[in-house]
């Protein structure tokens, strides 16, 4: 009788606990989206497939607001996967370190860049695709400022970011830099000095 009883009580208190952890832990990324205006983000990132392969690890999210989201038009020939996987990070970057890192790999394949140099012009950090150019020519981050930061979610962070960033193959120019505007190896660089790079 006592061993029935406490065998009972096992599946009275722990069991329930056991599934509430199991059911809960794929879906605190998402409502962490919700509760901070991703939805859309949350909404995509889920139709895309993407939901397991980002609750395995850690992981830094910029995560576009659901203004910028329904700002965002598609460009033609990228994938919306490719898109947001542009946006996650493997580990935990959190706010007082974002802008050690001015340029971070992500699930993509490509950097995207940090820009803290914004910060004392707008008062924001910018994040989003790397400038292309060279001596002075390359513009500004593409992609949007940070605006809530350390939201955590059970396996991450979240940096909710009020643009959508695109990334872009790089302009190879002169020294191995960038130069905007020109086609890799093709002579087209300002000072001609890319006719010796070549693209694989």
């Amino acid at each position: 009788f006592i061993i029935f009883l406490i065998s009972d009580l096992f599946y009275f208190f722990f069991l329930p606990l056991t599934f509430l952890t199991v059911d809960s832990y794929h879906y605190k990324q998402e409502e962490a989206c919700k509760a901070n205006g991703c939805a859309a983000l949350a909404a995509a990132v889920a139709s895309e497939g993407l939901t397991a392969a980002l609750s395995e690890g850690s992981f830094t999210v910029f995560a576009p607001n659901d203004a910028a989201m329904a700002a965002y038009s598609l460009p033609e020939g990228k994938a919306l996967g490719d898109i947001l996987k542009y946006h996650c990070i493997k580990g935990k970057i959190m706010s007082k370190h974002v802008t050690n890192f001015p340029l971070i790999m992500t699930l993509e394949g490509n950097k995207i860049a940090i820009d803290s140099k914004t910060f004392k012009t707008e008062g924001k950090i910018e994040v989003g695709m790397p400038p292309q150019g060279t001596q002075g020519l390359a513009g500004r981050v593409d992609g949007g400022f940070i605006g809530a930061m350390d939201i955590e979610f059970d396996n991450g962070i979240i940096h909710v970011i009020d643009g959508v960033a695109t990334p872009k193959p790089p302009l190879i120019g002169q020294n191995g830099g960038y130069v905007a505007g020109t086609v890799p190896g093709s002579g087209e660089g300002r000072t001609g000095l890319d006719t010796k790079v070549y693209t694989k």
